[in-house]
């Protein structure tokens, strides 16, 4: 984060980076702290309760603007005195980034490990040797996890990702400008033309890669460089003296700026954008004022403290949100979430205190002090790595469930991922296999990664049973036309495609899946839409397959864990522990009735799986493999669980003899 730029005022007279302000030897200025305040608290609100600042999110681009500012405004001012040193440089942002995130880390890591099933921690080790290697943006891009995506929240360092932008930012930028310096006179040229640059690739990237727009530092570094361009304009005094009436409504266009952001926008917006411009221009128009009634406001005593531990904060409270949600195993009631949150901030405080302005500002010769900071850091890795390679740690869990822990985490392997389930990928990224082999009957599965999941057990029986199993399916589009939501603009036109496709294929039984948690107008407007596609499209039978048991919290195998850890005994294999069964038999309803009324047929999942008693969480052998190993989607078992109880169903008039 921006954040990490920030040093309290005691440090100037050190020689140290400054202080929010700016550069080594410029006056500290309080009201840059007190933005890094407003910036940060709008961060947390957003997490804890985005319903009351859906836009909270921008609070991000602030610290990039600020950051890009702080780290150019020093790198100019000593290339001008040719005080500048890689070395000193380099050193400096060690000591200011690792102090305080090293224990958020190694604390996430000791939490996890008695609270996360291994799916979860696996993923956890991915992001422990991202944060460590400063890369935790890129891999999480290569997990296939959007900021916005609804299980993001398990990811306890899923925030790290800004940070990693900005030491990307810290490692490239100083060789980058120590060249551009070369020609002061087209400096601000230069840096402006990156600057544009990043911003209309941006622009450019298309909604289906919009994940790596968002974690991308080419589509992010415009929003650096935006800071880094104030910082030079008001170096070398190009900026002409605006008199108080004109800087006060300057100022005051950049709170409204930053107001309209944070409550305006939401997590629907495409991110970063045009939009993105709000913020980035309030935040700059807010550093690039003096002497107004904004700059007082943000220099208050009680904004700039929050401000100066606004870096451990940001570090402290997403692990300790997404902890929170996972254990209550749904949204945390708001007083919890206030609690969590003032946790956060006693953390943050005492990590500031005791540990962070200790490094930084000890008497131990600056290499005594940077030497350890890396070592610990690279001891992170070891954990991560031990993570991913056991697939989670499994020997955390008593031997009794230790095998449920690894049950189903081979599952997404059995999608056909970017082939046939496609992610963030265009229609045309469909694989030629996911058509099927030629064969008759032919089933196809159109759905979300609910009917990927599917697909394993209708594989499964296939040469058994003599039919042939064609897969279109894409990550969070469901199987209805005219499906539309602002952060998935990409399922319309891959609908569209399968539609398409499956007009050419005209396979025997169209098999809709999906998780089905819309609202119930969006599917009584979209479905009766799709059905009539299909059957222009010449096809007679038309399977709607309903929603899976629900799980609540991380999903079945952490309510595994909770169950021994609560009761010493196995979960039972039929149960209702922490089950969503409530909301499965009202979707059951209604997809019962729309199905009656559309004259298509209807499987009931839940049917297959639960009974009076409960919702089958094992089956096989002993009731070794979960049925489930997330809140929903089936495993491989599971899959093949549920294929064998309604083959004959969903082959229908197409039906063919055992053989």
């Amino acid at each position: 984060m921006a954040i990490v730029g920030t040093l309290e005022p005691r440090a100037a007279s050190r020689g140290d980076a400054q202080p929010a302000g700016a550069a080594p030897g410029l006056a500290y200025r309080p009201e840059i702290d007190g933005l890094r305040a407003i910036a940060v608290i709008a961060v947390l609100i957003f997490h804890a309760f985005p319903q009351l600042l859906p836009g909270g999110f921008a609070g991000v681009d602030v610290f990039f603007v600020i950051s890009g500012y702080l780290i150019t405004g020093i790198i100019d001012r000593q290339c001008a005195d040719e005080s500048f040193s890689f070395a000193t440089f380099y050193a400096r942002r060690i000591l200011r980034i690792f102090p305080s995130l090293i224990p958020v880390v190694l604390a996430t890591f000791l939490i996890a490990w008695f609270v996360f099933p291994v799916a979860e921690m696996e993923a956890l080790g991915s992001n422990i040797k991202g944060a460590a290697a400063f890369i935790e943006n890129f891999m999480l891009h290569e997990q296939i996890v959007g900021y916005f995506d609804p299980g993001a929240e398990r990811l306890p360092l899923l925030h790290l990702w800004s940070l990693g932008i900005e030491e990307q930012y810290y490692i490239i930028w100083p060789a980058a400008f120590v060249l551009i310096a070369r020609w002061p006179a087209q400096k601000m040229a230069i840096v402006a033309a990156l600057g544009l640059g990043s911003l209309l690739l941006c622009l450019a990237i298309p909604a289906r890669e919009a994940a790596w727009a968002f974690y991308s530092p080419t589509t992010r570094g415009w929003e650096l460089l935006a800071g880094s361009l104030l910082a030079i304009w008001l170096r070398r005094g190009a900026a002409r003296p605006i008199g108080p009436a004109a800087a006060n409504l300057l100022a005051a266009l950049g709170v409204a700026g930053l107001g309209f952001a944070f409550a305006g926008f939401s997590s629907s917006s495409p991110w970063p954008g045009l939009r993105t411009l709000v913020p980035v221009l309030a935040a700059m128009a807010l550093i690039a004022t003096r002497g107004t009634l904004a700059q007082r406001a943000l220099a208050q005593p009680a904004l700039v403290a929050v401000g100066l531990i606004s870096y451990p904060l940001y570090l402290w409270h997403f692990p300790l949100i997404a902890f929170t949600k996972l254990q209550v195993g749904g949204p945390p009631p708001a007083w919890v979430l206030l609690a969590v949150l003032a946790l956060s901030a006693v953390l943050a405080w005492l990590t500031y205190r005791f540990i962070e302005r200790p490094i930084r500002f000890g008497t131990v010769p600056l290499g005594w002090r940077v030497g350890p900071l890396l070592a610990g850091m690279a001891a992170l890795i070891p954990l991560g790595v031990a993570a991913t390679s056991t697939h989670g740690l499994p020997i955390r869990s008593a031997p009794e469930i230790r095998g449920f822990m690894l049950s189903g985490t081979e599952t997404t392997s059995h999608w056909r991922r970017g082939r046939c389930l496609l992610l963030l990928q265009p229609a045309s990224e469909f694989g030629a296999d996911c058509a099927g082999q030629g064969g008759r009957p032919l089933l196809l599965i159109w759905g979300d990664s609910y009917g990927a999941a599917l697909t394993p057990g209708l594989l499964h029986f296939s040469k058994q049973r003599g039919y042939d199993v064609a897969q279109y399916t894409a990550s969070a589009c469901p199987p209805l036309i005219g499906y539309t939501l602002e952060a998935r603009p990409f399922c319309k036109s891959i609908n569209d495609d399968v539609v398409l496709r499956i007009g050419r294929l005209r396979p025997d039984v169209v098999i809709l899946d999906a998780t089905w948690g819309h609202a119930e107008a969006v599917l009584r407007e979209d479905l009766p839409r799709t059905v009539a596609q299909l059957r222009a499209n010449g096809i007679a039978r038309i399977v709607l397959m309903g929603p899976p048991p629900s799980w609540q919290g991380a999903g079945l195998s952490r309510n595994v864990l909770d169950y021994y850890r609560e009761t010493g005994t196995v979960l039972p294999e039929r149960t209702l522990f922490r089950s969503n069964d409530e909301w499965t038999r009202g979707r059951d309803a209604l997809f019962r009735e729309l199905t009656r009324e559309l004259g298509i047929d209807y499987i009931s999942v839940r049917d297959v799986f639960c009974n009076d008693q409960g919702c089958l969480s094992r089956i096989g052998p002993g009731g070794a493999q979960l049925t489930a190993f997330d809140p929903g989607h089936l495993t491989v078992p599971g899959a093949i669980f549920l294929v064998d109880h309604t083959l004959d169903e969903l082959l229908g008039p197409a039906r063919q003899p055992s053989r």
